[in-house]
């Protein structure tokens, strides 16, 4: 008889662990979602109105195909959990930025900060999660994946256009390790670095 590894059979994540990771997942698109939309009429430059406007509607059809299959991971539907208060916390300082001559901080928080991170992210996933129970899963996070690709493509050319001086630069740099540095310490958007440490801490 030939011996199995269940580890590859089962595949890195397990289903309850799959659906958790997918309620943190929907949890950053539903709030990217609500940020872009409350930032349109905070927002001067025209072109960047409109990309948010676009990006907006896409994150809203991300967070119900992640809503819908939670449900089918045994879990409840349509629910959105942060891995854990920093993640949130984090969440909140880039959602802060809502002054008038903010639209750097705000795009870089989404389209050099949090797109990225979530791209990272939802590669890994497809990376490791197993093909015999996960396709529905796989094909979601791969259609996110492209998505947020293009989204944050457009996200540099429109912040491209918005560094015209040393001093816009500087801003832009100096809010992006800030936000990279809260991102590290709530140990992304599953938690999972943090939840690393833990374990190590414990050993």
């Amino acid at each position: 008889m030939a011996f199995h590894d269940r580890r590859t059979l089962d595949g890195v994540y397990s289903v309850k662990q799959s659906a958790r990771y997918i309620m943190n997942y929907r949890y950053a698109e539903e709030r990217m979602m609500r940020m872009m939309a409350g930032w349109i009429a905070l927002t001067p430059e025209l072109a960047v109105k409109l990309e948010m406007a676009r990006q907006v509607y896409e994150c809203a059809l991300h967070t119900d195909a992640l809503g819908k299959r939670t449900a089918e991971l045994r879990s409840q539907a349509q629910v959105s959990r942060p891995p854990n208060e920093a993640f949130a916390g984090c969440m909140n300082e880039i959602e802060d930025c809502e002054e008038w001559e903010q639209t750097i901080e705000r795009l870089v928080g989404i389209h050099r900060v949090l797109k990225p991170h979530l791209i990272a992210h939802y590669s890994a996933h497809v990376a490791a999660a197993n093909p015999v129970y996960e396709p529905p899963t796989l094909r979601i996070l791969a259609h996110l994946v492209e998505d947020e690709k293009r989204h944050a493509e457009r996200g540099l050319v429109l912040i491209a256009d918005l560094l015209d001086s040393a001093e816009k630069h500087r801003r832009a740099g100096l809010w992006q390790a800030h936000l990279e540095e809260l991102l590290a310490a709530a140990g992304g958007v599953t938690g999972f670095e943090e939840e690393e440490q833990r374990k190590l801490g414990r050993s």
